[in-house]
């Protein structure tokens, strides 16, 4: 289930711990998500913010594998039928502004060639409006590399 914040807000969890993690958003199980005005909830002290996108999403009709289809759609201009191309992907995360210079995408379930090649082609897009850190692979088997 979810965890809420605690009584204590995150500011006082903080003071006392060396790094405090939390889970932003879901994205139903889906691998790819745009976000609703109110998302993702990120602590005003958060120094840094981690997107996962799965690249098992590439390629793959956006109405069956982007959870809130319809924000991507506007984001994008894209159909809901159109593929969530890498290029799309990486324009609607551009046009949500959610990473900056100081954050990092990791491009998951990026495990084969042609993953990675989508991965590599995410990444040449989203360079182009957004100098976030990128890495690709596989977070189930802790491989991940910059790209």
């Amino acid at each position: 289930g979810k965890v809420a914040e605690p009584p204590c807000g995150i500011d006082a969890l903080a003071a006392h711990a060396d790094y405090v993690l939390v889970e932003a958003d879901g994205s139903r199980c889906l691998p790819l998500k745009a976000h609703a005005t109110w998302e993702p909830v990120i602590p005003a002290r958060a120094s840094l913010a981690v997107l996962v996108v799965g690249a098992s999403g590439f390629e793959r009709p956006i109405a069956r594998t982007v959870h809130r289809p319809e924000v991507f759609c506007a984001l994008t201009g894209a159909k809901l039928e159109a593929p969530a191309t890498p290029e799309l992907v990486a324009r609607a995360i551009a046009a949500e502004g959610l990473v900056d210079a100081n954050g990092l995408v990791i491009v998951n379930q990026a495990d084969d060639d042609r993953a990675a090649r989508q991965a590599r082609s995410f990444a040449a897009e989203l360079r182009r409006s957004c100098p976030a850190s990128i890495y690709a692979g596989s977070l189930r088997t802790d491989r991940l590399q910059r790209i």
